[in-house]
């Protein structure tokens, strides 16, 4: 079963996960791995790459410290092809994983591994499931087949059923030590890229491949963009016809940037401090919203932008062009009179 399988080996932790490594793999090595692990974190701090340096390490038929790379076992999950790995996700974005995507790997975790040793599934977002799914993931969590291993990862703990919660092990990873996170970011980015790391550290909250994405080209585009079109907001231009043109691109990131931004706002209003703004290419646009607005809008604004981000991660249905018009005229509602 190989649903999604991921082309690409990871063999190595991040920098920042050696600790929690050690600590899985000793549990490997004394017989002690639970059937599940739930690996939570702030988006772009690597679960997803320590769930696969794992997955490795399990499935390699010589490893040491890690997985060794070079085995047949390596070179299957190179190729994307390893039939002991299942991934799970939702079939595009926004979307739920499916009950009958659940249901399928009844059959699979039931047969030994063909390759010999584990079998390992990896969902994620684990949170992206309604209640007929998780109760037909709860059947094999419950019933885990021999030498088989599931672990989910979520940015969004609290989102999980409290009932899968219960049946996992959970693993929470912290925020890398900012040193380490440039040293990576450093090692990671492109030479005129790596001038920029601690602005992109704080854009990120401090998570570096959250960093190393705003790095690119189209974020840097996408995110000029939309500064432009708060600009035009803020100047008077009507919320209806703003609203196609914020639904370009990346939705998740353009309401994610309209979180950071008005949470900056709210900082540098209360410190008036503009050392410590994280995007100081917004001060005009702070300036005059400190005129017009007050901490309790920003504040609601903040909540309704996080709850239609929720809605969509969570493979909510809302009508887009509908929601981002509604926001629009709440957000000049709020910010600009």
């Amino acid at each position: 079963m190989t649903e999604s399988q991921s082309s690409s080996l990871v063999t190595e932790p991040l920098l920042w996960q050696q600790q929690e490594w050690k600590r899985l793999i000793e549990r490997y090595q004394a017989g002690r791995l639970p059937h599940a692990l739930l690996i939570s974190g702030g988006e772009g701090i690597g679960k997803s790459h320590l769930a696969h340096a794992l997955t490795a390490y399990l499935l390699c038929r010589t490893p040491s410290d890690t997985a060794c790379g070079d085995c047949a076992s390596c070179q299957l999950l190179a190729a994307g092809s390893h039939p002991d790995l299942a991934e799970i996700s939702p079939e595009s974005a926004g979307k739920q994983i499916r009950i009958e995507q659940i249901r399928a790997l009844q059959s699979y975790v039931g047969k030994t591994a063909q390759q010999g040793g584990f079998r390992v599934v990896i969902m994620q977002p684990a949170d992206a499931m309604n209640q007929n799914s998780a109760n037909a993931l709860l059947k094999n969590l419950e019933e885990p087949g021999e030498n088989v291993l599931f672990v989910l990862l979520t940015h969004r703990i609290s989102s999980v059923l409290p009932t899968i919660r219960s049946r996992c092990q959970q693993i929470a990873l912290p925020v890398p030590q900012h040193d380490l996170a440039v040293q990576w970011l450093h090692d990671n980015l492109e030479s005129h890229q790596a001038l920029h790391t601690e602005k992109l550290l704080k854009m990120a909250n401090g998570n570096p491949l959250m960093a190393r994405q705003l790095a690119s080209d189209s974020m840097h585009e996408q995110r000029d963009k939309l500064f432009l079109l708060m600009e035009s907001l803020t100047r008077g231009a009507e919320p209806v016809e703003l609203a196609p043109s914020f639904q370009e691109g990346d939705l998740q990131w353009t309401l994610r940037w309209m979180q950071q931004w008005l949470a900056d706002w709210s900082s540098w209003c209360l410190l008036q401090q503009d050392s410590e703004v994280r995007f100081p290419e917004m001060m005009p646009l702070y300036r005059h919203w400190h005129k017009t607005a007050s901490l309790d809008a920003a504040r609601e604004l903040y909540q309704r932008v996080g709850e239609l981000r929720s809605q969509l991660a969570s493979g909510g249905n809302p009508n887009i062009q509908l929601a981002i018009e509604a926001l629009l005229i709440n957000w000049s509602g709020k910010m600009l009179v």
